[in-house]
């Protein structure tokens, strides 16, 4: 009998994940203000690598903190406990939004025992994240996280996991990045999880994930488990798409995104088997019917009457090829690419319709709460 897979998320209850770097040397004091510093790295040999890895968490874990929320939860009055990552001298905080969610006042604690209050600035549900931001007295020094680049981690990538599991206040564990762009089965719209087995539990989300040069490569946010407890699959937020997140929260305290009106699928073979009838029974029959070069693509499976894609021409069964000049490979790809447009923006997009190619001008309106295929929440 198999049991069925579940997902925690973890503020003092919330689960984290991991993601990895690249082992190098000694990590020195160099930073920056923001998403600009760059960090000197000092190839090392593995007879080194107990030292990368101390020299690593006493660098990084300057950046993390400790957050306590106290608010209310089902009518009750309720603490919970999770973590969070410097971003600027100014005191920006990004943390996870179900950290925070709900709190009436919030605290943060650094690695050398200093805290103060902290207020939330900007949450974005869909992704999970939220920014809050404390007031940092003149002359007071902390220390903005580094950003790495999740894309260049590489599975197997050794990789640190920093926060306060069950309270513990930034405690450190050490596993791989195990695979990235992970999706997991959960209430959020948009995702890109690097997976760890970096140990994390609750009170870790919203900590730091980051590689060997102290990089912050992820947010953790989750764990996959039956316990509810560690069990070798944890989950962060990706750092690159974190720091598009954070852009706007710090800009507007919230996240706009574009919206086109539509329900894409892949193209794949599940899209295959659905559409199975006397004339597409395989992948090369729907090839050569929809004149398709190779199973690529975005097709689109309904289109919601009286949105932008709409009112733009677009219909169900035409296949997206590109959109505003950008190669369009899957349904994800669409996703996110109509999401990282302003609203209000004009754009191009190609299909292919009846085997022959098609352009139509969308004017893209804004997103609203909605699900993973793009449909308005009712």
């Amino acid at each position: 009998m198999g049991a069925t897979t579940k997902y925690f998320l973890v503020p003092m209850f919330l689960i984290l994940g991991i993601s990895g770097g690249i082992a190098v040397g000694r990590l020195l004091e160099s930073r920056e203000s923001d998403f600009g510093t760059q960090l000197p790295s000092v190839p090392v040999s593995a007879a080194a690598l107990q030292d990368t890895f101390a020299s690593t968490a006493d660098f990084a874990m300057k950046s993390v903190v400790h957050i306590s929320a106290t608010g209310s939860r089902y009518g009750h009055s309720a603490d919970s406990v999770g973590s969070g990552v410097v971003l600027s001298q100014e005191g920006h905080i990004i943390t996870n939004n179900h950290v925070v969610e709900n709190a009436g006042a919030l605290r943060v604690r650094f690695v050398d025992g200093r805290e103060m209050a902290a207020n939330i600035l900007g949450t974005d549900p869909e992704t999970d994240l939220a920014v809050i931001k404390i007031d940092v007295p003149e002359g007071v020094k902390i220390y903005p996280a580094v950003f790495g680049d999740s894309d260049r981690s590489r599975v197997g990538d050794w990789a640190l996991a920093i926060g306060s599991p069950f309270g513990y206040n930034h405690t450190v564990t050490v596993g791989v990045v195990s695979a990235k762009h992970r999706q997991a089965q959960m209430d959020l719209a948009y995702q890109d999880f690097i997976q760890t087995d970096a140990a994390i539990n609750p009170g870790n989300s919203g900590g730091a994930l980051v590689n060997l040069k102290g990089e912050l490569i992820g947010i953790n946010t989750a764990i996959v488990s039956e316990s509810r407890r560690n069990e070798g699959v944890g989950l962060a937020i990706s750092s690159n798409l974190v720091k598009w997140v954070v852009e706007r929260l710090r800009k507007d305290g919230r996240v706009q995104r574009g919206f086109l009106g539509l329900v894409p699928q892949s193209v794949n073979r599940d899209l295959v088997e659905g559409l199975r009838s006397q004339e597409v029974r395989s992948m090369a029959d729907f090839l050569k019917v929809t004149g398709l070069e190779k199973p690529e693509g975005a097709y689109i499976a309904r289109v919601e009457r009286g949105t932008p894609a709409w009112r733009a021409g677009l219909r169900a069964g035409d296949i997206i090829l590109e959109f505003d000049g950008a190669k369009v490979r899957s349904s994800k790809d669409i996703f996110f690419k109509v999401a990282e447009v302003d609203p209000g923006t004009k754009v191009s997009v190609r299909v292919i319709r009846n085997r022959e190619p098609r352009s139509f001008d969308v004017t893209l309106a804004e997103r609203p709460g909605s699900d993973f295929n793009g449909r308005p929440r009712r």
